[in-house]
């Protein structure tokens, strides 16, 4: 079963996103393939397999910290863009920990782990059409 909603009809369900299986560009939207989220609904935890779509989205906008540890003092890392980052880390995996949504913007913020180390990681996403949260178990 496919549904999809947007982030504006979810009036009693929040999210967290596990580990990303994918990340890629096409058709002018950024997709986000996740192993799974959860989303809570009167009280009950359930998950999903699950894409996150952010419409009209610019990826020259996308700014992605990666930064050097878990450690939040001061930043150290580097800023990379999407292509760099699909190359440099396809077999890591992104654990959102953190996701603020405002106005055509998107913060995921959360630890991207890498051959079983942690660094923290920020991905500030600009976008000018809808976010989509499309549950599909086939994924």
């Amino acid at each position: 079963m496919k549904t999809t909603k947007s982030l504006v009809n979810i009036p009693n369900i929040r999210s967290m996103m596990q580990g990303y299986k994918k990340i890629e560009y096409a058709d002018g939207n950024l997709i986000f393939t996740f192993n799974y989220i959860f989303s809570y609904e009167n009280g009950d935890e359930q998950t999903h397999k699950a894409k996150i779509v952010f419409e009209k989205c610019d990826v020259d906008d996308l700014e992605i910290l990666v930064f050097n540890s878990t450690i939040l003092d001061t930043f150290t890392g580097k800023r990379i863009e999407l292509p760099q980052y699909q190359q440099e880390y396809s077999e890591s995996e992104f654990e959102v920990i953190t996701e603020t949504y405002n106005w055509g913007r998107a913060v995921l913020q959360g630890w991207l782990w890498t051959e079983g180390n942690p660094v923290h990681c920020i991905m500030n996403i600009y976008f000018t059409g809808d976010m989509l949260y499309v549950i599909d178990e086939s994924l």
